[in-house]
């Protein structure tokens, strides 16, 4: 940095009036409980919902504006650097623009609102944050490493920070959010890759809609479980929604990852169209299934915790369960540890969380980050599903996330309310409908897997994304590394 570099309390900050003293959320008996939050409304942040440097609004709680406008604190707004400073310490974000005019926080997570912009850059003040000197501070002051860590708001006041000039804090700021915004866009491909491959599984697998498409052109009976559905078919007409094919990382690029089965998706080829039956039967396990489809339990169409050679003592990756991520299906954490026991796995293989609240959560990952004939092992808290047949690793992943077979899972989870587990037999009574012969199988595997060896390349570009920017962070900092040298690694990269 350059020589005008200062070092300021935020007490000091507050005094200069170049930010406003920072706040928390509400505590004591307002502050909302389980029973206040609603499907929409207010986004109520937690600490847990720091993401990667993000603010969660999407999977986070909420409550409504009657409630949020009763309380007295808390309101953080677009362009807000938030700090977690309790239990989990240390996480960073900007509050980005929402919906609402604010998002409310929690007793967790403090909000740092800059007023003079001439001369602190909120983007470089997140990045002081993350800078591993002040995370290290941090940790100190607040007992980091007790599940009671805490540095609450007077606490914070005391703590230093090292204002350069304007003009390299934008220089800093704009380095390292060119990196965040290229790991930012691969994830939100991800995220759009994933929408797809699952909207696909439940178009053909759940709600089968290219057989009520060609049961229509052919004027057959449709059942009256599924008049409803063939109804908003018939509405739709030749665009035949839901039966999209993406064949290029444009298409991902441009598919909204809630798009869901929209009507602006082409028409399956008519060599594949013809491959689903035209007419339905009923079945006792799944009600109306298509005509000459087997209706196999999970157990029977997949491999459930298959058996691993890894022998006591062999040192192999580990993988814990707070690695399996709740969207994506990505592990970024990964250690090595010498196996004793727990969940054993290979490449291909799909991950699921078998307790509460991680089920719920929807924890699930594919393990594609072993070489062939690799084992590994996690905690016995996973379930470990496999492919089998000419079912595929991403038709395994599309199951686990499934909205239906979700909830079959936590509906016969077994245990006391604390703790409560699936158990295999779980998977003799969910049913699935698959195709005897014909192509099917095999094009959602063509079709999808090129969508999740994408996903694991963006994964891979994230974590050297995410390396460079963390090397890059301490240099900048400290003056170390200087303007053509980090806008030389930059191109680099970029």
């Amino acid at each position: 940095m350059s020589d005008s570099c200062q070092t300021y309390t935020v007490d000091e900050l507050v005094k200069a009036k170049i930010i406003e003293k920072p706040l928390d959320g509400n505590h004591g008996a307002i502050h909302p409980k389980g029973n206040d939050f609603v499907e929409e409304g207010i986004p109520f942040v937690m600490a847990s919902d720091l993401i990667g440097g993000t603010v969660d609004t999407i999977g986070c709680k909420f409550i409504s504006s009657e409630q949020a406008e009763s309380l007295r604190k808390g309101f953080a707004k677009p362009g807000d650097v938030l700090l977690s400073h309790k239990a989990t310490i240390g996480r960073t974000a900007i509050v980005p623009k929402v919906h609402t005019d604010y998002v409310m926080l929690t007793p967790q997570v403090t909000y740092y609102r800059v007023r003079d912009k001439e001369r602190l850059n909120n983007l470089y003040l997140k990045y002081y944050f993350d800078s591993p000197e002040f995370q290290n501070l941090f940790s100190q002051w607040a007992g980091g490493g007790s599940t009671r860590a805490y540095l609450g708001i007077t606490g914070q006041l005391k703590l230093p920070i090292v204002v350069p000039s304007i003009d390299d804090q934008q220089f800093i700021a704009h380095i390292l959010g060119t990196l965040d915004d290229k790991i930012e866009l691969n994830r939100q491909i991800n995220t759009t890759l994933e929408s797809m491959a699952q909207a696909l599984f439940k178009s053909w697998f759940v709600d089968f809609d290219p057989v009520i498409d060609n049961a229509l052109a052919a004027g057959n009976d449709i059942p009256g479980a599924l008049q409803a559905k063939a109804a908003k078919r018939k509405t739709l007409g030749d665009k035949r929604a839901g039966q999209h094919v993406w064949t290029s990382d444009e298409d991902a690029r441009r598919a909204s990852a809630t798009e869901g089965a929209s009507h602006k998706r082409k028409p399956l080829p008519d060599g594949l169209q013809q491959q689903f039956p035209d007419r339905f039967v009923f079945t006792e396990e799944m009600g109306w299934v298509p005509e000459g489809w087997d209706v196999l339990p999970v157990s029977d169409a997949i491999f459930i915790n298959p058996k691993v050679s890894l022998k006591k003592g062999t040192l192999a990756p580990f993988v814990d369960m707070k690695a399996l991520p709740t969207s994506g299906y990505s592990v970024d954490e990964i250690s090595e540890k010498a196996f004793s026991g727990g969940a054993k796995f290979e490449v291909g293989d799909v991950l699921l969380a078998r307790i509460t609240p991680c089920l719920e959560n929807g924890k699930t990952a594919v393990v594609d980050f072993l070489g062939s004939g690799q084992a590994a092992f996690g905690s016995t808290e996973f379930i470990v599903l496999r492919p089998k047949g000419e079912i595929s690793t991403p038709f395994v992943a599309s199951l686990a996330r499934d909205a239906n077979f979700r909830q079959h899972c936590i509906t016969n989870m077994v245990g006391s309310s604390g703790r409560q587990r699936v158990q295999n037999s779980c998977f003799d009574s969910y049913f699935l409908a698959l195709p005897t012969e014909g192509p099917v199988l095999q094009f959602f595997t063509r079709n999808t897997e090129p969508w999740f060896l994408k996903m694991t390349q963006a994964r891979e570009e994230i974590k050297a994304l995410s390396k460079l920017r963390d090397t890059l962070l301490p240099k900048l900092l400290s003056g170390e590394l200087r303007i053509p040298e980090a806008e030389k690694q930059l191109a680099e990269v970029l």
